[in-house]
């Protein structure tokens, strides 16, 4: 049995990503969008704009994909719900392990954040929102002065279990990345607005990522974090579970 595999906790995971993929295009289709927007040199370091004018505030969304995997582009149909919100959104891309560090990876996440900060269409609440590893990178950037807000997805915040299964052939992880990027470890206060979910029918390991962090974080931020684990919820469903049904009453 492989540990992090969350194709474990659904018996269709090809069709699932199929039908994000199939929602994605026609996202696409139906909003107005500014595609591979470069915010460094790599072919990789780029973003999708789904502008909206007056919009009340931008979400900008991390993909996961254990740092490996996937593309900004099969999740593109989450900007049908954020801009039904009167919000706009950006999908963040990002280079993949192996061919980038964890702290390469890391460094353009802050990269991006720092170009949105800086761009005419940006609003001035940035709400970033990251779903698995997406997650992991989103918690490390929670304080940087573009993000007001964040929420994170089925996350990983502990990379030290990660090292011994095999997600670690393609990051190769040392202790030292573990020790500087496992936000389970940093205790810096952010005191600014931050959700964590994980969906109910997620696997063990997830769901004890998500309570074990919120309960470091609430040690050090009680006024500013939450948690949530959601009934009926498992890895993927919690992009609509969050981005259809609870977008709006929590923002």
């Amino acid at each position: 049995m492989k540990l992090y595999d969350n194709s474990r906790t659904v018996a269709n995971e090809q069709d699932i990503l199929m039908d994000f993929q199939q929602r994605s295009r026609l996202s696409y289709q139906q909003h107005s969008c500014i595609q591979d927007i470069a915010y460094a040199k790599t072919a990789r370091s780029c973003l999708d704009l789904f502008p909206l004018a007056q919009a009340r505030k931008t979400v900008v969304f991390v993909h996961g994909g254990y740092w490996q995997w996937c593309n900004k582009s099969d999740f593109a149909f989450i900007a049908t719900d954020v801009v039904a919100n009167n919000m706009q959104c950006v999908l963040l891309e990002y280079d993949l392990a192996p061919q980038r560090s964890m702290g390469e990876i890391v460094k353009q996440i802050q990269q991006a954040l720092d170009f949105i900060q800086q761009q005419a269409w940006s609003t001035q609440d940035i709400m970033l929102v990251g779903h698995s590893a997406g997650a992991h990178l989103s918690a490390l950037m929670l304080t940087h002065p573009a993000v007001s807000e964040a929420v994170l997805l089925s996350g990983i915040y502990d990379l030290t279990p990660i090292q011994q299964t095999h997600l670690n052939t393609a990051l190769n992880l040392s202790e030292q990345e573990i020790r500087q990027y496992s936000p389970l470890l940093i205790e810096v206060a952010v005191q600014k607005p931050y959700a964590i979910f994980c969906g109910a029918e997620e696997l063990d390991e997830l769901i004890g990522q998500s309570q074990s962090y919120f309960h470091r974080r609430k040690a050090i931020d009680p006024d500013f974090v939450s948690f949530q684990l959601l009934d009926n919820t498992h890895h993927y469903n919690i992009l609509d579970e969050y981005f259809h049904r609870r977008l709006t009453t929590h923002t």
